[in-house]
């Protein structure tokens, strides 16, 4: 059941007391004054403190006009209201938070002569804090009500409504159409239309730039919450060294958002698990799949939502949750998920964890299953030995990334020096011996040799490095599958069992014993 046909029943069934919740006055009364089957009989006038009563849609009997105050309106209500008629009372929060005990006895006093004779209260306010919400003692009596945000064909509606003012010649294409209404989603109706009206502002036409407009405005939305980051991402496929079997994988998948994926009844593509040994670009993929997808990138952190200045982790998990629909379609990025689910599982026969840990974990693991916006989660994870088995069932695909092997320590090395601004032809450098001496490193390793060989040539005179500052900083280090080899292992059983893909077609080199090379202290 959608926004209005809720709204519609709870008039039929007479419910006398509403509270509908929404930051667009504007989109709820033109829902209000849409309904058919009826509720088209009924008169419509508000009420707020600053312009008084205003009539919207005159009834069979006018509702008196009276010059009232948050302390008198709901006396007016009693003795004037006719029959038939809706009453929105406009930011009535105020009311009940500036005299709560006279407003909610008041208000339940009214219950019973509103009831039978179609007349309904509409009290309307924006989200507010629990602890300045509806009195606890209308509860029973008053339904709440959210107006959920455009759906896709409604912000079309508007996106149709704002380009007929466009000038002839610079109307957008069927794609394009698709791509900004499906970016806009999320955003309220005012914002939407201010960053359709921005970007042609600046551009004289609506293009490709209006999506960067509306990221921006939902990067503001996001620095509200304390549970999550936006995370700007400049990393492309190039920026990768390898892992070619998942990059393969995340590019099929792209196609899911598309206006043709939702004509074919394609789902949209719902996550991945990243597991695997620490370096080896877990993290780095969450980004690059941002930058590939040309999607808002939300990082998760995991001890903000357990933090009890917060209020309570439950209470936060589900702002989170709320802010990622909002601003979607977007890759929601919970990193190290082992920190936050490790040793929790909601099966009677295995329940375990804190409370708080159990609760978030139960609501997390629920939206996964249920949701319907298109939130793409990238989850990674260095310790998968406690993580529980319903949570990694609810991904697309978990991959496992593994030591890269020759051909992929090839690129990691090209990538870096290129970032580090080293001119590096292949005659500069002798490059199998490079990658025969980072055997057995994660690319995160090789990353820091480059730093160390940098300060090296830098220390003697500010040199170009050259082949020998690389290998002595390759000698001194010690990778992480020498020292913890045997977490190492525990790891790579999940490849070899079968119980993750691998993120690389080739075969990684054999993880290296400890005596398999000789480290220089």
């Amino acid at each position: 059941m959608n926004f209005a046909e809720e709204l519609k029943t709870l008039l039929a069934t007479q419910t006398p007391l509403i509270h509908l919740i929404t930051w667009e006055e504007e989109r709820a009364f033109e829902t209000l004054l849409g309904l058919r089957d009826g509720a088209e009989g009924l008169g419509v006038t508000s009420w707020d403190l600053a312009d008084g009563f205003q009539t919207h849609r005159r009834g069979a009997q006018e509702f008196p006009a009276g010059d009232c105050t948050t302390d008198t309106v709901l006396n007016h209500v009693k003795d004037k209201m006719p029959a038939n008629h809706v009453l929105v009372l406009k930011d009535f929060h105020h009311s009940w938070l500036a005299n709560r005990a006279k407003i909610t006895r008041k208000l339940r006093n009214l219950i019973p002569h509103l009831r039978g004779r179609q007349q309904f209260l509409v009290m309307l306010t924006p989200p507010l804090p629990a602890e300045r919400g509806l009195p606890v003692e209308l509860k029973h009596d008053a339904v709440p009500l959210e107006m959920p945000l455009s759906g896709f064909e409604e912000m079309g509606q508007l996106f149709d409504q704002f380009s007929r003012n466009v000038a002839q010649g610079r109307q957008v294409g069927k794609d394009l159409r698709y791509k900004l209404i499906e970016s806009a989603l999320g955003l309220s109706s005012p914002q939407a239309r201010r960053a359709f009206a921005s970007t042609y502002a600046q551009f004289g036409k609506l293009d490709e730039r209006a999506v960067d407009t509306i990221t921006a405005i939902k990067q503001l939305i996001i620095r509200e919450s304390g549970a999550l980051e936006f995370w700007p991402a400049h990393e492309g496929e190039a920026d990768v060294g390898g892992l070619d079997l998942m990059k393969t994988w995340l590019k099929k998948r792209e196609c899911g958002f598309s206006a043709e994926a939702r004509a074919a009844g394609v789902p949209y593509p719902r996550g991945v698990a990243l597991i695997g040994i620490p370096g080896t670009g877990k993290s780095l993929s969450a980004k690059m799949t941002s930058g590939l997808w040309k999607l808002p990138l939300l990082r998760l952190d995991v001890g903000a939502v357990f933090s009890s200045g917060l209020g309570d982790s439950e209470g936060n998990i589900r702002k989170a949750i709320a802010l990622a629909e909002t601003v979607s379609p977007c890759i929601l990025w919970v990193d190290e998920m082992e920190k936050a689910f490790a040793g929790v599982s909601t099966t009677a026969a295995n329940a375990s964890g804190s409370g708080a840990a159990t609760r978030v974990f139960g609501t997390f693991l629920t939206w996964m299953q249920e949701r319907q916006k298109p939130v793409f989660v990238i989850a990674t994870a260095n310790e998968i030995e406690g993580l529980p088995p319903e949570l990694l069932a609810r991904f697309d695909a978990t991959f496992f990334l593994d030591i890269p092997n020759r051909g992929e320590r090839h690129a990691i090395f090209k990538i870096h020096l290129k970032r580090a601004r080293i001119d590096f032809p292949e005659r500069a450098f002798r490059f199998p011996e490079l990658i025969e001496a980072s055997k057995g490193m994660v690319g995160r390793e090789i990353a820091r040799a480059i730093v160390e060989a940098q300060f090296t040539a830098f220390a003697d005179g500010n040199r170009d490095i050259g082949q020998a500052d690389l290998l002595a900083a390759l000698r001194d280090t010690v990778p992480v599958s020498v020292s913890h080899k045997a977490n190492i292992d525990i790891l790579l059983r999940w490849k070899t069992e079968g119980r993750a893909r691998p993120a690389s077609s080739d075969e990684p080199l054999a993880t290296p014993g400890p005596s398999s090379r000789v480290i220089s202290v």
